[in-house]
């Protein structure tokens, strides 16, 4: 048998591979495209779920901030004062005309969130501006909902804020912000009752709030508080701890997160609306982050979680509130003693 037959016969005897061939470009467009709707009907799912997840935790931080509460009323018989501010001049006695322009409640909690050694930095005696950057700077991420941001991005530079009037008559002059970390929760500091007209009566003043944590008169070494005078306490709340809120989310509008007066600094117990909101008739809910609340967002709770904002009540447990709860209910909610029980 010649050479040329034997190369034949051994061909003939090795198996016949199968020709590979290569995706044409029409059926790789059409996987790309079964990929792409997949990944369409799995994200919405995806982001829920992330969603889900921050919204656990920030109910985990207000559940934390109200077992702190708890902690600071057991130890000094009254909540902590959402700051210390007097009546206007002339209306209160010498002995109560102190404050102002001091640290606010969340500066006072410290010790009861485990941060012993952020508290020992602070002279709550002070004004806010004259102590430590590392005390007004200090980030506590129990104070951080994770839906709008991360802890580390939870403080405010200094800056100057513009005069404000606001449609409820209150008025603000413009001033000099000395920055700190911020919070995107506040105390509940009641309704707008007995008003806001200007005067002496306003919610705001000294001792005027319905709520749970309210601005408090100083009890003063001359102008320095030592103490504080307006003291609410767990017998004060007369329609039940279960039914009256403690704290809740702050409104902040969107693209105004660390951004005076919206979100200023959470220590500065100088303004009202850096660690204090108000609900009820004539203030409600936020619908939103694009909300403006009838002008008023700087007093409002609001959330920026899908359709709920989340609230811890005075006896510590956590609800989630839908965003278009009636204000009549939400005032029920954040006056502590109304008569009003909620059903």
């Amino acid at each position: 048998m010649n050479r040329a037959a034997i190369i034949a016969r051994r061909d003939r005897r090795r198996p016949r591979l199968p020709v590979r061939r290569a995706m044409t470009l029409v059926e790789l467009l059409v996987v790309i495209a079964i990929v792409g709707v997949l990944v369409s009907m799995t994200l919405p799912a995806v982001q829920q779920a992330r969603e889900s997840a921050r919204a656990a935790q920030c109910a985990n931080n207000l559940k934390q901030i109200a077992h702190a509460t708890a902690s600071f009323c057991d130890m000094h018989g009254a909540f902590p004062p959402a700051r210390i501010v007097n009546l206007p001049t002339g209306v209160d006695p010498p002995e109560l005309d102190c404050g102002g322009e001091h640290p606010s409640w969340i500066a006072q909690l410290l010790p009861f969130l485990d941060q012993q050694a952020a508290a020992d930095q602070w002279d709550l005696t002070a004004r806010y501006e004259d102590n430590s950057a590392a005390a007004r700077e200090h980030i506590v991420a129990s104070f951080v909902c994770p839906t709008r941001r991360a802890a580390s991005q939870a403080k405010v530079p200094g800056g100057t804020t513009p005069p404000l009037m606001l449609p409820c008559g209150c008025s603000f002059p413009g001033e000099t912000i000395v920055g700190g970390a911020v919070s995107d929760y506040a105390g509940n500091h009641g309704d707008l009752s007995p008003g806001s007209t200007g005067g002496p009566e306003d919610f705001y003043f000294g001792g005027r709030g319905t709520g749970v944590i309210i601005s408090s008169r100083g009890i003063c070494d001359g102008s320095t508080p030592r103490s504080w005078y307006d003291r609410v306490a767990y017998r004060d709340i007369d329609d039940g701890t279960s039914n009256t809120f403690l704290v809740g989310e702050m409104h902040v509008p969107r693209g105004k997160l660390a951004t005076t007066p919206e979100n200023g600094p959470m220590y500065d117990g100088s303004r009202f609306y850096n660690s204090s909101r108000a609900g009820g008739p004539g203030l409600p809910l936020a619908q939103g982050p694009d909300d403006d609340v009838l002008g008023l967002g700087l007093f409002a709770f609001g959330s920026w979680h899908p359709g709920v904002c989340h609230f811890a009540f005075a006896d510590g447990h956590v609800e989630s509130v839908g965003n278009l709860v009636n204000t009549e209910l939400l005032g029920r909610y954040t006056n502590r003693a109304d008569g009003e029980i909620t059903e």
